[in-house]
């Protein structure tokens, strides 16, 4: 144990609560006159088009019956419309998303005090057939009627509130997924045929699953193509279809896209396969140093899995640490030369970075490989990736569920696991309001294992185009250069967002710091363009998360990565592209050689990849130190269902802004953006930069408390943390920080999407403290709230006074009949050079006898 351990919180006290309603401004609608002026040409092409799908399948040999989905856009809320979908035979509800920013008009605006100020709304998405379109028509004729029918009410609140409708199109289906861009570059490439991944809208009726699937694989023969394979996932609304057409039919659609087989109403995107892949180095790796001796090999169960590509087991690094299980034989195929992701990734889990010279973990490392090399001739680089004929999503549900259920006849093969690193991100799908597949999949698996996902966010490796001509670089001080390119970042924010999994809601998403353990380097041709190590690195994917929370959550050591100067004269403005030559700067990590025999080599990396893998490692060595407490603790606060959320909380905790706050206030501050100052800064840093060692121990000055129960919805827990008697009275520094974190089960058919919303007040008065960094509101809408407050005041207070801090749970996508688990952790500091032993005053009052009512523990 540490010589000064962390502590365990008092056990809460149960109460309930009654939440208090938000009053919600009504913004300005149309008169019901100007309603039909402007949505009547909009439901008279909507017939028209439905006329036509009707004439196009009258005697289509599949007999498929005309359906087509429709998308309503509307401004404001209209609470419980899903009811009023469902009252109308052969209607179906899809789904609704939030919409925010919506730029006012004539029509619609905020009052007329603030006509210019955006707007919000919703976007519904209606699956109907010709009864539901013939009964829409009809409730859009008789709109001006004050009584549209038994059960229809809320359709007059939508016409009122309407701004558009259309039906789902093709621009929808391909905008965005990179499917036409990767076709292309694959007939240049000369291939034969073509795998492609398509998403049907999820159908709860297995009848109508079967007719979707029927009638999609119908237009796929006409084409010529054929059906691979399919997932349904009822937990996570997915169905998904792999197929294959011909270099032919894709030449074809390219031409014309408006084909009947991209225009099938059952399908809500088209993407690429073959798409969460890594690029192979492209230099050759350094020679290697062996590892230290005696370096002890792990012992016990894992507790982290990989999920990677496969690494090189018998590397001098990883040799006796790994447990591969293989289960599809993909290592007989999988050269040695090509196993680069998956071997750097182990080994900054097993020993972090080789320059920093630290402990290797105890423990062994699972490892299941779920990427492949691709060594496809026309591939430049050569990539790792999920292979073209498998559908990621049924990949990794397989891979995880066989972690803690098993497979087949075989039992669960590591169902002590508790921590998964996932560092693949999917370039064709940044995150943009619709979460992605697997997204939902993590999110789910999450819940249903109590296991914590940690996600990379993702990397954009595309040019940086600083705001300057290009003959002014070679001018810039190094100070002037950064700022330059953080402004060239921030305005290109749209093509640097989230990589999917990193918008999962239950996952610890996970972004990079420009900053390693590696010695200084010669640059040469190579450029910096960050003199700070507390900035994010430069080719990090950019926040916000779902329904704009604070993602990546934390930041964690990277890399330094350089660039070089675009040269040529074909440019106006000056360029940074990236380096990514194996040298330092960087991160050391093991490699697979290009010489036989060789086992010892390694390459300098760097991005979000590693980032995540450090903190998985980060996590491995806090379930250590649960594990130390879990035996100290007298009864069942740390069991171990609450490790997950634990682990979450704990690394969350310890994260700051730092002077990164003020370098990028600086830069990015303008007249027009200063109310929302922090939710770009949130962008860039999430929860901020990750001080792992101030979670594994306390100090003199520095008390941290942990707590861990479970909460219904409508009831609360209230944690009271003893303050210290000599800080009373005191007028000088102080920090509390407050971290919550939860696991939420998931609602995929509702626009929150969480269904359960765990939060608490700060209690600032007790030590005049006020709010630090991150914005109160954006704190509460992911599944970790972290609050920094600080104040120098002298705050009074007796012995018998304590920091109460109340932790509520309320449904928030409907029903929520679960136990949420959640975690809690606080820590009360002061300066280090203060004569004051927090840590000793909050321990000794925490050992005091309290009699708990029975009530008040009822509900762990």
């Amino acid at each position: 144990m540490a010589e000064k351990p962390l502590l365990i919180l008092p056990n809460p006290k149960l109460s309930s609560f009654k939440r208090k309603g938000i009053p919600i401004g009504k913004p300005h609608f149309p008169t019901i006159e100007r309603q039909h002026e402007r949505l009547s040409p909009q439901f008279e092409r909507l017939e028209r088009a439905f006329e036509a799908r009707c004439f196009e399948l009258k005697n289509d040999p599949a007999g498929a019956a005309p359906e087509q989905v429709l998308v309503l856009e509307t401004i404001g809320t209209i609470q419980d419309f899903i009811v009023a979908v469902r009252n109308i035979p052969g209607m179906e509800w899809l789904g609704e998303w939030d919409e925010e920013e919506i730029p006012p008009d004539e029509d619609f605006f905020q009052d007329e005090k603030h006509k210019d100020k955006p707007l919000g709304g919703r976007l519904f998405l209606i699956m109907t057939d010709q009864q539901a379109m013939t009964e829409l028509l009809s409730l859009w004729q008789r709109y001006p009627s004050a009584d549209l029918g038994h059960g229809r009410a809320k359709w007059r609140n939508l016409f009122q509130q309407l701004r558009n409708i259309r039906p789902w199109g093709v621009q929808d289906r391909l905008l965005e997924t990179g499917l036409l861009e990767d076709w292309r570059e694959r007939v240049k490439a000369g291939e034969e045929s073509i795998r492609f991944e398509a998403e049907l809208w999820f159908r709860n009726n297995p009848d109508q699953q079967r007719a979707s699937l029927q009638f999609f694989e119908s237009l796929l023969r006409q084409e010529g193509g054929k059906l691979l394979g399919q997932s349904v996932i009822p937990e996570i609304a997915y169905h998904g279809i792999l197929a294959e057409l011909s270099i032919q039919a894709i030449q074809v659609i390219l031409e014309h896209p408006d084909t009947r087989l991209v225009r099938c109403d059952h399908v809500m995107f088209f993407r690429p396969s073959g798409q969460s892949a890594v690029k192979f180095p492209e230099d050759k790796p350094l020679a290697g140093p062996q590892p230290p001796e005696p370096l002890s090999l792990p012992q016990g169960l894992p507790i982290v899995a990989l999920l990677d590509g496969l690494p090189l087991e018998n590397h001098d690094w990883l040799s006796g640490r790994l447990i591969v299980d293989d289960p599809d034989g993909w290592s007989a195929d999988y050269p040695a030369q090509t196993r680069h992701h998956g071997t750097a990734m182990a080994s900054l889990i097993l020993h972090g970075e080789l320059d920093a010279n630290e402990p290797p973990l105890e423990r062994p490392l699972y490892v299941r490989p779920i990427l492949k090399p691709d060594l496809r001739d026309w591939r430049t680089p050569k990539i790792e990736n999920i292979p073209e004929n498998i559908l990621p999503i049924d990949l990794a549900h397989r891979a995880v569920r066989r972690l803690f259920e098993g497979e087949g006849e075989e039992p669960p093969v590591a169902p002590e696991v508790r921590i998964i690193n996932f560092s693949i991100g999917d370039p064709s799908r940044q995150f943009d309001r619709f979460l992605s597949p697997m997204a939902r999949l993590l999110d789910w698996l999450a819940w249903r294992y109590q296991v914590l996902f940690v996600v990379s966010a993702g990397n954009h490796q595309q040019e940086i185009v600083l705001n300057l001509p290009r003959t002014a670089l070679a001018n810039l001080q190094p100070e002037q250069l950064q700022a330059e390119t953080i402004k060239a970042i921030a305005d290109d924010v749209r093509h640097r967002r989230l990589l999917a999994p990193a918008e999962a809601v239950n996952v610890l998403t996970v972004g990079a710091l420009h900053a390693d353990s590696s010695t200084s380097a010669h640059l040469g041709q190579r450029i910096d363009p960050f003199c700070s190590d507390s900035l994010p690195n430069p080719v990090n994917a950019l926040g916000l998360g779902f329904r704009r929370s604070i993602k990546p959550e934390i930041l964690f050591k990277g890399g330094r990565q350089l660039y070089e100067e675009k040269f040529g004269n074909l440019h106006s403005n000056a360029t940074l592209c990236i380096n990514t030559a194996s040298l330092p700067p960087g991160q050391k990590v093991a490699a697979p050689s290009t010489l036989p025999g060789d086992l010892s080599a390694i390459r300098y990396l760097r991005g979000t990849s590693n980032a995540t893998a450090l903190v998985t490692r980060t996590a491995g060595l806090l379930h250590e130190v649960i594990a130390n407490l879990r035996q100290e603790a007298s009864d069942d606060l740390l069991d171990d269902h609450c490790t997950a959320v634990l682990l979450k909380a704990m690394l969350v905790h310890s994260s700051s802004w730092g002077g990164a706050q003020l370098t990028l206030q600086q830069i990015l501050r303008t007249p027009s953006n200063s109310h929302k100052l922090k939710e770009h800064i949130a962008r860039f840093l999430g929860y901020g930069r990750v001080e792992p060692d101030r979670v594994f121990a306390c100090t003199d000055q520095r008390a941290t408390l942990l707590g861990y129960s479970k909460l219904t919805e409508g009831n609360a827990h209230t944690y009271s943390v003893p303050l210290p008697q000599s800080l009373s009275g005191k007028k000088l520094w102080r920090r509390l920080a407050i971290t919550l974190a939860w696991i939420t089960p998931i609602n995929c058919s509702h626009r929150a999407y969480r269904r359960a919303a765990l939060w608490f007040e700060p209690p600032a008065d007790s030590l005049l403290v006020k709010r630090q960094e991150a914005d109160g509101k954006a704190v509460q809408r992911g599944t970790v709230q972290h609050e920094i407050l600080e104040g120098e005041k002298a705050a009074a207070y007796t012995d018998r006074d304590g920091l109460d801090i109340k932790v509520k749970c309320r449904a928030d996508a409907g029903d929520l009949p679960d136990e949420i688990p959640y975690a809690i952790v606080v820590t009360l500091e002061v300066a280090e050079d203060v004569d004051i032993a927090i840590y000793e005053e909050i321990r000794q009052r925490i050992r005091l006898p309290v009699i708990i009512a029975p009530e008040t523990i009822s509900n762990r």
